[in-house]
This record gives C-alpha cells, structure tokens and sequence, in this order.
C-alpha cells in the first residue's frame, strides 16, 4: 500500500479532495508545515494552536517547536497525548493526558487558528503499514486530511475544544474561545483550494521521494545483504529486526507475533548433511514468506527459531495463520522422506514495544508437542 495521490489536475469534490492515505514521513512534513505556519511572522492575533501527537515519543522531537509557539499564543497553546506526558513541559504549554482507549488517542493532528488565517492537519491512525516501507514505523498508514483554509481551521479548533474540554483547564479553553469569538468572515475564502493545491502538489513530492528513496535501500540490501540476512535460509536476521522495529513507540500499532520452533532442525546438518539443512531452512524461509502477505515480515531468530510478524492481525486470524503454517511446515517431511519437520507456534497480538520476544520463547519451551499455543497479552 503507498502514499495516495494527494490531489488532482481536476478539482475534486470536498469529501473526496480531503481524505487521504498517507504514510509517517508525509504525515510528519505536514504536522511541521502547520506548526511552520503557526510561527511565520504575521500581525494577526491572537492565535490558538493545538496539537495531538499520540505518544510523547513522538512530541519530544518538537518541544523546541512548541516552546516558540506557546510563546507567540500566550495561554492559546495546547498538546496531548497518551500515557505519560513529557518530563519537562516548556512553560505556557498546557499539556492532556489522553486515555488509551479513547479516539483521540489514535490522532495525530495540528490546527492553528487566528482572526483572519487558519490550517489544519487531521489524521487517523489506520493500524496497518506500507510494506514497502524501510522500517515499521516509515510504513505506518494515517487516514488524514489537511487544509490551509480559514473555515476548516475554524471547524478542527471547535471540535478539538469540545473533544478536550474540561482537561483544559478554563484559563486554555478561555484562550480558545476568545480565537474563535474573533473569527472573521473573509469573503471568497471558503472556496479557495489554491493554497491546498500547492500543498498538494509538495505532498505528492515528497511521497514520491520517500518511495524511491526506500526502494533504493531495499534493493541495495538485496544486493550486499550483510548481517541482516541469513546466508543459510534467505531470511532477514534479528539485525534486521531490531533496525526495523527501532522508532516505534509503545501503545501503537498492533503486531501480530507467531514464533515458530522447527522440533530438532539444529540436527539435520549431524544427521543428513549441509545439503538437506539448507534445503530444509529454504522451505521453512518459502512457507514463512508465503505466510507474511504485503506488510509482514518473517525474521529467522534462532537455530530453530522463526519469527512472522503481522501488523493489524487480530488473535484469531494468528492462530490460523499459525496453524496452516504448522501444518505446511511438517508437511515437507514430504518432500525430505528423512528430515521430520515436527514444529509448535507461539502466538500473541502487542502493542508493547520492544517486541515480547523473551515471554514468547519462554512460552515456546513450556509448551509440549506441536500445535499453537497462546500468549496473552
């Protein structure tokens, strides 16, 4: 799945124009346009500004950038996020704790409001991932919609004021409420896309750049594999892995973990030879690939250890997943007459970062026989 085309030679109808599928990279350049916005030299006061960022691992990058705008907004600058917030909030930025469970804790947004000028960025965690992306967190995928319009500005600072409310505290939602009592009407505005349609066309740009640019590096891995594939089964290592999954934060996006054990694989080379050890890692490393879809990734992890990740699978559709592979794993037995391929899974669904990778092995050698068994979260 790839970046939507965000825009059109055409003028599209408003529904259509402002929904998008966009990947982190873009939606990262948007958030920090809005916030540029926010900071440009200008006379129109006064201004609120509001952000939502998820996770504080996220806003921390930005506190510089939200100290200067809390600076020019005066008690009119607001951020939230889920869990805990950061350490060290800059002074005069009020700060929401959002519950993990509510909708605003899956949105990453920025709208900045004043009198006469206004954008917006809004955008929805979809829980799934570009697979072709360089890492997990480059891939995620956000539903989201931007605007450099005055009245959709307008519109995202109402709801985020009513979706925030009393977190506020009534000195920051006084501070919003004076912005939108000063609201303007400026006529000829609400059907302008000019500006969007600039916005837009770098949008579409810089999705461009980011596909080419992690094509280039997926292929030059291809080409000098390193330490992040294994020579013996083709697979990515736990090099990989641990690259892969570096920036993604806890509380996000929901990974499907099925780790496989392949019962006595580390003796086949003893007993049959190098051959049929390679032989028998390629047709693990096949199935495991077949098994991973666009966005998932099978990593060998031991001697007998493989791990297949599958971002957004819920626990039923791994356990079934898990049990077809089991099933196909010991099926080669077929196709090598004396290379018994016994094997038993590990399931489990985490948004836990890093990667429960010790409970699940720990699960793998409790269990008994073959099969699939389950880790709860």
């Amino acid at each position: 799945m790839r970046d939507a085309e965000p825009g059109s030679d055409s003028a599209p109808d408003d529904d259509d124009r402002r929904s998008r599928t966009v990947t982190k990279p873009l939606l990262i350049a948007l958030s920090r346009a809005v916030e540029d916005f926010a900071l440009a030299p200008a006379r129109d006061r006064p201004m609120a500004v509001v952000g939502l960022f998820q996770r504080t691992r996220y806003l921390t990058p930005q506190l510089t950038t939200w100290e200067r705008i809390a600076h020019e907004c005066g008690d009119g600058a607001a951020v939230a996020v889920a869990g805990a917030p950061p350490p060290q909030i800059p002074p005069g930025l009020a700060c929401v704790r959002l519950a993990d469970g509510e909708p605003a804790a899956r949105e990453w947004s920025v709208t900045v409001l004043t009198p006469r000028s206004g954008a917006t960025l809004v955008a929805h965690d979809m829980e799934s991932v570009d697979g072709s992306a360089r890492s997990l967190e480059r891939g995620r995928l956000f539903s989201a919609r931007w605007s450099f319009r005055h009245a959709d500005a307008h519109t995202e600072l109402l709801r985020l004021r009513h979706q925030l409310g009393a977190r506020l505290g009534a000195r920051r939602t006084g501070a919003l409420d004076e912005v939108l009592s000063r609201v303007l009407p400026i006529p000829g505005t609400a059907t302008d896309h000019r500006h969007d349609a600039a916005a837009d066309r770098l949008a579409r740009q810089l999705s461009e750049e980011r596909r080419r640019a992690d094509q280039a590096e997926n292929r030059l891995d291809e080409l000098e594999p390193g330490a992040e594939r294994d020579p013996r089964s083709g697979l990515p290592t736990r090099a990989f892995l641990d690259r892969w999954t570096a920036g993604s934060a806890s509380g996000t996006l929901p990974l499907g973990l099925v780790l496989l054990r392949v019962q006595d694989l580390g003796t086949v080379n003893r007993r049959h030879g190098f051959r049929a050890e390679t032989a028998v890692l390629r047709g693990v490393a096949r199935l495991l690939t077949a098994h991973s879809g666009a966005s998932g990734r099978a990593v060998r992890v031991g001697r007998e250890e493989f791990l297949l990740i599958l971002p957004g699978h819920d626990v039923r559709s791994l356990a079934t997943v898990a049990r077809r592979l089991c099933e196909t794993v010991t099926g080669l037995s077929s196709a090598f007459p004396f290379v018994p391929t016994p094997c038993h899974a590990v399931i489990t669904r985490t948004r836990n970062r890093p990667l429960p990778l010790d409970a699940l092995w720990a699960a793998l050698d409790g269990a008994t026989g073959t099969g699939v068994t389950l880790l709860q979260s």
